[in-house]
């Protein structure tokens, strides 16, 4: 079957970086209590968004540090990729892939948790506007209470179908929002193949190297 648009993921679907966030949160947890992020915290804190992961750390907190918290996690997470130029690139074989979509007049945008400024920073360094349309770009506004309403959101600005679509995601609930709402192919990404396909990926790549894009367009 040929499908008409894909939605991308970004966070560890085009962008590898999730050791990247391990470091902020280690960094945030030492600043508001004094300790390190042992194992017991990381479990609490898995799957949660930045408020709830805030509460895990420090029940007590303030609305006002919550808020303050979250953001400035963020800036140190950006401040973190920067340190590290070497690892700053996006996944294999995925400039490859947007180049064939673009020339094959396929629509793609991006549906990620991340907030705008985070957003902004990976236009800026991965110099995303050569492909994407910046407007398009889905992104946690405070309007979306998980990915289904930014799958769905995504499509309508595609104009197509979420049945028509491909979606490209890291996550096990991501990819389980996916096939709740019925797009036509979901693909894991990542090297856990059995966790991706048991949350009900179609399939799963390493990187898109190995994504076979003439056959599914």
């Amino acid at each position: 079957m040929k499908y008409k648009a894909v939605i991308f993921d970004f966070n560890g679907t085009l962008f590898y970086d999730t050791p990247f966030h391990n470091i902020a949160w280690q960094r945030v947890t030492k600043e508001i209590t004094g300790k390190d992020l042992d194992d017991e915290l990381r479990i609490k804190m898995h799957g949660k968004n930045n408020k709830e992961i805030l509460y895990c750390i420090k029940e007590d907190m303030s609305e006002k540090d919550n808020e303050y918290y979250s953001k400035y996690k963020e800036q140190v997470y950006r401040n973190i990729c920067l340190e590290h130029p070497d690892k700053l690139h996006l996944i294999k074989g995925a400039i490859e892939c947007f180049d064939y979509l673009k020339k094959q007049g396929i629509p793609f945008t991006i549906a990620s948790a991340s907030i705008k400024d985070n957003i902004d920073f990976f236009v800026k360094t991965f110099e995303l506007d050569k492909w994407f349309d910046v407007n398009k770009i889905i992104y946690d506004d405070g309007k979306h209470t998980n990915k289904i309403s930014m799958f769905t959101d995504a499509a309508k600005l595609l104009n197509v179908g979420i049945e028509d679509c491909v979606i490209f995601e890291d996550s096990k609930t991501g990819i389980g929002y996916a096939k709740e709402i019925g797009t036509g192919l979901v693909i894991g990404i990542g090297s856990d193949f059995t966790s991706l396909k048991k949350y009900g990926a179609d399939f799963c790549i390493n990187d898109y190297t190995e994504f076979d894009c003439d056959k599914y367009f």
